[in-house]
């Protein structure tokens, strides 16, 4: 896990034993802005985990004072894989009413865009900690 920790500046994963009113799933889309990055291209993509394997997340590519930033990020929610908010609400009131249950998680993947690198330099380099990281969230986040 170090050496998956040294290729990214930073990466996150908030998980809600139970959400209510004031503590519940949130989208960086809503709170990023808000201190002060800039969403320069952003919207859902596939992000292959192995042959024959992919995952539909949210991609981020932002700019904060001269920093620049890519993130994946989604939402893990009893088993599913999500990345609109509105999905996110409609199936935690679902689990509630049928399973009496709220848990989720929001992962958030984040690496720095160095000022000598492309993009998809960044963008590589995110793919495949992706790649890494999932099967080891997994065994953290309850299904």
């Amino acid at each position: 896990m170090r050496d998956l920790e040294a290729r990214l500046l930073d990466y996150d994963s908030f998980y809600y034993e139970s959400q209510r009113k004031g503590e519940a799933t949130h989208s960086p889309e809503t709170c990023l802005p808000g201190s002060g990055w800039e969403f320069k291209e952003a919207g859902a993509t596939d992000v292959p985990l192995g042959p024959g394997r992919s995952m539909r997340i949210n991609r981020a590519f932002m700019e904060k004072s001269g920093q620049k930033e890519l993130t994946y990020y989604w939402f893990a929610m009893r088993g599913r894989t999500l990345t609109n908010l509105y999905q996110v609400k409609l199936y935690t009131f679902w689990d509630a009413l049928t399973k009496h249950r709220t848990d989720g998680a929001l992962v958030r993947l984040i690496t720095p865009v160095y000022e000598k690198e492309t993009v998809q330099e960044a963008e590589t380099r995110l793919r495949e900690f992706t790649k890494e990281i999932v099967p080891v969230l997994r065994e953290y986040i309850p299904e």
